[in-house]
C-alpha cells in the first residue's frame, strides 16, 4: 500500500467523521427533563443574543473608563501657497511657496459635573440588567420547555389510557357479535357498540396527534433539526409528588420578589435612569479641560535646511479650558426633564412588574389548590366509575345489562380517567412552577 493511497484513505476517514460528530454532538440516549433544560439554557438563540448584547455592554464599559484618561492626537498638514510679494526691484510678482506643518494635541476633561463617572456607573449597571435579562430568557424557556415535557407526559398516559379502552371495547364487540349470532340482541344494538368502538378507537387517534404535537413543540423550544430524533424518559409521576405540601401564595412571592431576575432588572433600570438624571443636571456646570500641544513646521526649497527649520520652528503649548454654560436654548433643562421622565418612567415599570409577577404566583398558587383537591376528588369519582362499568360489563356478560346502559358506563368511566389526568398533571406543573418561582431547581 502505498503512501499516496494512505493519505487518501485517512482523509477520507476524518471527512465522515466531520459529517458525522456534528449531526449526534447533541444526540443522546434517551432526554430527561433537566436534559432538555439545560441543553436550551445554553443553545437558545434569543439567550445568545444575549450573551452577545452583554459583551457589547463590556465594551462600553471599557470605553466609558478610557474617558477618564487625556486624549492625544497627531496632525500632519502640507499647504502650497501662491501669492504676490515684493521683489528686489519694488514690484510684486506671484511665488509660490509650500510648507508643512506638524503638531501632537492633548486634551483632558478633568471635571464636567461627574457626566464620566456616572457614565461608567450607568455601563455597569447597563451590563448587570443585560446579565438579569439573559437570566429571564432562560427562565422563560425552562418554563415552557416543562409545560412542554409534562404535555407529553400526560398526552403518553392519555395514550395508553386509550389503548385500554379500545382493546376492551374490541372484546366487548367481539362478545356483542357473539350476541348477535345468538339472537340475544338485535342489530342496532350491536351497532352501538360498534359505533363506541369507533368513537374509542377515534380518541386513541387524537390523543396521539397529541402527543405528536407536543413533541414537535419540544423538538422547536430545544431548536432542533426537524429530522432530529429526540426520545423522552417518562418517570413514573407518583401522589407523593402531586400532592406536596404548598406554602402560602404570600411566601412565595416573598421568595420571589427576590430571586426574579425581572425584578432585580426593574431595580436596576431605576438606578440607570436616576444617574440618567444626574448627568443631565451636569449640564448646567462649567466644564473645565486641560490642552496641550507642541509642533513645528518648514517651508520647502527654502534655506536653511528642513533639519534646522524643524528645530527654530518647535514650539509648546498648555491652556486650560473653562466652559461655562449660559444660555443653551433650553437643552439643558429639556434633558433633566426627560430623565425626570424616564425616573417616573422606571419605576412604573418596577412597580408594574412587581404585580406582573403577583399575578403569575396567584395564578399559580390558584391552580396548584385547585389541581390538587380536583385530582383527589377526581381518583374518588375514578374509583367509583371503574367500579361502576365492571360491574355493569359483567351484568352484559350475563345479558341483565343492555347496550346502552354499558356505553353509558364506558363513556362515564373514560370521562373520569380523562378528568383525573388532567387534574394530575395541572396540579404538578403548578406545584413545579411554584417551587421553581422560590428558587428550586425543576426535577421529576
Amino acid at each position: 500500500m502505498n503512501t499516496f493511497f494512505i493519505k487518501r484513505l485517512f482523509g477520507l476517514v476524518f471527512s465522515v467523521a466531520g459529517l458525522i460528530i456534528p449531526a449526534t454532538a447533541f444526540s443522546q440516549n434517551a432526554w430527561t427533563l433537566k436534559d432538555c433544560i439545560d441543553y436550551a439554557r445554553r443553545e437558545n438563540i434569543q439567550v445568545k443574543r444575549s450573551n452577545i448584547s452583554a459583551e457589547s455592554y463590556n465594551i462600553d464599559i471599557s470605553q466609558s473608563k478610557a474617558e477618564l484618561f487625556p486624549s492625544l492626537s497627531g496632525s500632519v498638514s502640507a499647504r502650497y501657497t501662491n501669492s504676490q510679494s515684493p521683489s528686489e526691484k519694488g514690484d510684486y510678482r506671484y511665488e509660490g511657496l509650500f510648507n508643512g506643518q506638524y503638531t501632537l494635541n492633548a486634551n483632558w476633561t478633568i471635571y464636567n459635573g461627574g457626566k464620566n463617572r456616572n457614565n461608567i456607573k450607568q455601563a455597569q449597571l447597563q451590563k448587570e440588567a443585560q446579565d438579569l435579562y439573559t437570566e429571564y430568557n432562560q427562565n422563560e424557556i425552562e418554563i415552557a420547555i416543562t409545560q412542554a415535557y409534562l404535555q407529553i407526559l400526560y398526552s403518553r398516559e392519555s395514550i395508553k389510557n386509550n389503548e385500554n379502552i379500545v382493546a376492551s371495547s374490541a372484546e366487548q364487540l367481539k362478545q356483542t357479535q357473539d350476541f348477535l349470532d345468538a339472537g340475544s340482541i338485535t342489530r342496532s344494538e350491536y351497532a352501538q357498540v360498534e359505533a363506541q368502538y369507533s368513537s374509542d378507537k377515534y380518541n386513541l387517534v387524537q390523543a396521539q396527534n397529541s402527543y405528536d404535537n407536543y413533541m414537535l413543540q419540544l423538538k422547536q423550544l430545544l431548536e432542533l433539526d426537524y429530522n432530529a430524533d429526540i426520545d423522552i424518559v417518562f418517570p413514573v409521576i407518583t401522589d407523593e409528588q402531586v400532592l406536596v405540601f404548598i406554602p402560602s401564595k404570600y411566601e412565595v412571592y416573598r421568595r420571589a420578589l427576590a430571586i426574579m431576575p425581572e425584578i432585580q432588572s426593574s431595580k436596576l433600570n431605576m438606578q440607570i435612569a436616576n444617574l440618567t438624571k444626574s448627568s443631565a443636571k451636569a449640564g448646567y456646570l462649567p466644564t473645565v479641560s486641560l490642552t496641550g500641544s507642541i509642533g513645528t513646521g518648514n517651508i520647502f526649497n527654502s534655506s536653511p535646511s528642513f533639519a534646522t527649520q524643524i528645530g527654530r520652528n518647535f514650539n509648546q503649548s498648555v491652556g486650560v479650558t473653562v466652559s461655562i454654560p449660559i444660555f443653551d436654548n433650553k437643552q439643558n433643562r429639556s434633558n433633566v426633564k426627560k430623565a425626570e421622565l424616564q425616573v417616573q418612567t422606571a419605576e412604573l415599570d418596577y412597580l408594574d412588574t412587581q404585580k406582573t409577577l403577583q399575578r403569575t404566583v396567584e395564578s399559580l398558587y390558584q391552580d396548584a389548590v385547585a389541581g390538587q383537591s380536583k385530582y383527589n376528588a377526581a381518583k374518588d369519582k375514578l374509583n367509583s366509575a371503574k367500579l361502576s362499568y365492571e360491574l355493569v360489563q359483567e351484568q352484559y356478560s350475563l345479558g341483565m345489562r343492555n347496550t346502552v346502559e354499558l356505553t353509558t358506563e364506558k363513556n362515564n368511566y373514560a370521562n373520569a380517567l380523562q378528568d383525573m389526568l388532567q387534574a394530575k398533571y395541572t396540579a404538578l406543573v403548578s406545584v413545579k412552577l411554584l417551587n421553581f418561582y422560590q428558587g428550586q431547581e425543576i426535577t421529576l
